[in-house]
């Protein structure tokens, strides 16, 4: 019995962590000139606070892809993305 929870366990979290990463966006230069443009486009004064939050995860996401630091990096720039969405 133990065995066959555990088994579901390790399958479910081996299947999870592929799709998880599939859905950040890619670390290269188009991706970030992109979601600069999209915070820089928030002219909104309501919205001021989360573009200036975006545009530090546009910056931190520079400096990762600097070092060589691909998943920092492209967890920045979803983390600029969810900025620009943000209501």
């Amino acid at each position: 019995m133990f065995k066959t929870i555990f088994a579901a366990t390790a399958l479910i979290a081996s299947l999870s962590v592929p799709a998880f990463a599939a859905g950040m966006m890619a670390c290269d230069d188009a991706s970030i000139m992109k979601t600069e443009a999209m915070a820089k486009g928030m002219t909104d004064p309501m919205k001021k606070d989360s573009m200036m939050m975006a545009m530090k995860e546009v910056d931190s996401a520079k400096m990762a892809m600097k070092d060589g630091k691909t998943e920092a990096c492209s967890m920045h720039l979803d983390n600029a993305m969810k900025a620009t969405e943000a209501k």
